[in-house]
């Protein structure tokens, strides 16, 4: 590692936080990131609570307006900020598919903005512009960081948590629309929060879920730093609230961190696309692919191809000169999809060709029930092959990781006014 390299920068925050007293149970007022809620969801969540979190952080109102309902919640006591800086201890538990049961472990606290060239926060994905400007308007508006971004960091001791020291009946219980049950402990003690600081030096931070937030509260921390005469580089003292970015932290070796595969269905198929790779017919049932697939070499690609008539494993030998190059769905888009249907997955999504879900029952309905061509069901990525992908500077294909599950917004919000 670079000498120089000195780590991400972890504090403790005063949280503004939802007054359970005053505005009600959290189950109600939290809700899943606002980049995966649909209209009629946000409605529905809307309509559980009147303080809702999607009122302010996916409003129907304009921006200004927002700043205005921010003032007033607070002004009524139903958001209200710790009077001393505050870290969270956050466990999710959940069942995956397979009927394994799962639990994870998260820190929230602040993390140190900084640009990727650091290589203390490091991206596994590309971005759009659109949605950064929007957030960006957003946050200008309300000066508050209202959905945490979800970082991992490497720690197989598991330091950090232990530094935690969790113990005792959890400040809040909440049960989300996936049946995850979130718990909540409050952690204000300075010893403890001194302990997670120390623990966390050093280190890096690989963000998993939230890409365009962060980035949106580097856009504002530079416009923050040039109105302060600290100019776009940064000479400020480096502890102003904009010079932080609200997370979730969870260590890399958390037994509790899962990434879900995401598979993908294909509106066009051009018959025997697939006879250049290896192809092991199976019997045509969805349980007979997976099968399959689980068994599958690790040092060998490989997909399940789903047809209108029959199911088969596709093999390839895994090449590359970079993690990113060897990854399945890297080899997949450059072996398979563009030959067979000359483009990339980005641009076959552009063009309507390709569309993604994480249920594999879906994307073998879609194509039995003919309104596809073709589905391939993929493998999960293990998360060491993720954090190798970072390590050299690379990015993962499109919509190749769904960290499950969300961390919910409404948790906590970090106000960025000092």
């Amino acid at each position: 590692m670079n000498d120089d390299f000195r780590g991400a920068r972890v504090r403790p925050f005063r949280a503004l936080v939802f007054d359970p007293a005053v505005a009600g149970d959290m189950q109600d007022l939290v809700a899943p990131p606002y980049d995966v809620i649909g209209p009629d969801y946000r409605d529905e969540l809307a309509s559980r609570n009147q303080w809702n979190v999607v009122g302010i952080d996916l409003p129907s109102i304009p921006y200004d307006t927002v700043a205005a309902t921010i003032a007033d919640w607070t002004a009524q006591g139903v958001l209200k900020r710790h009077d001393q800086p505050v870290m969270i201890a956050w466990t999710q538990e959940f069942d995956l598919p397979d009927g394994s049961h799962r639990t994870r472990k998260t820190i929230v606290a602040v993390v140190g903005a900084e640009p990727y060239a650091t290589r203390v926060v490091r991206p596994h994905e590309r971005t759009h512009a659109g949605p950064k400007e929007e957030r960006l308007r957003l946050m200008n508006a309300t000066k508050v960081q209202l959905s945490p971004v979800f970082g991992l960091y490497p720690d197989p001791a598991g330091e950090a948590w232990a530094a935690a020291a969790v113990s005792g009946e959890p400040d809040a219980v909440i049960t989300d629309d996936d049946g995850t049950v979130h718990r909540l402990w409050t952690i204000t003690d300075a010893d403890r929060l001194a302990a997670i600081e120390q623990a966390l030096a050093g280190r890096w931070i690989l963000i998993a879920d939230g890409h365009h937030r962060y980035e949106t509260a580097l856009a504002y921390q530079a416009e923050r730093r040039a109105e302060d005469g600290g100019g776009a580089d940064g000479d400020t003292d480096g502890n102003r609230a904009y010079d932080f970015v609200l997370m979730g932290l969870t260590s890399l070796d958390d037994d509790g961190l899962v990434v879900l595969p995401t598979h993908r269905v294909l509106k066009e198929w051009p018959a025997g696309a697939e006879e250049h790779l290896d192809v092991t017919p199976l019997d045509d049932s969805l349980d007979a692919l997976e099968a399959a697939l689980a068994a599958a070499p690790a040092d060998q690609v490989a997909a399940g191809l789903v047809l209108p008539d029959r199911a088969m494993l596709l093999t390839v030998p895994r090449e590359g000169a970079t993690a990113a190059e060897r990854l399945d769905l890297a080899v997949l888009e450059r072996d398979l999809l563009v030959p067979a249907l000359g483009g990339d997955q980005a641009h076959l999504a552009h063009e309507g060709l390709l569309s993604y879900t994480k249920d594999s029952r879906d994307a073998w309905d879609a194509v039995r029930s003919g309104r596809a061509a073709a589905a391939l069901i993929v493998r999960h990525i293990p998360t060491e092959q993720v954090a190798a992908v970072a390590e050299e500077g690379g990015v993962m294909p499109q919509k190749s990781t769904y960290f499950f599950p969300k961390l919910l917004t409404g948790v906590a919000f970090q106000p960025l006014a000092d």
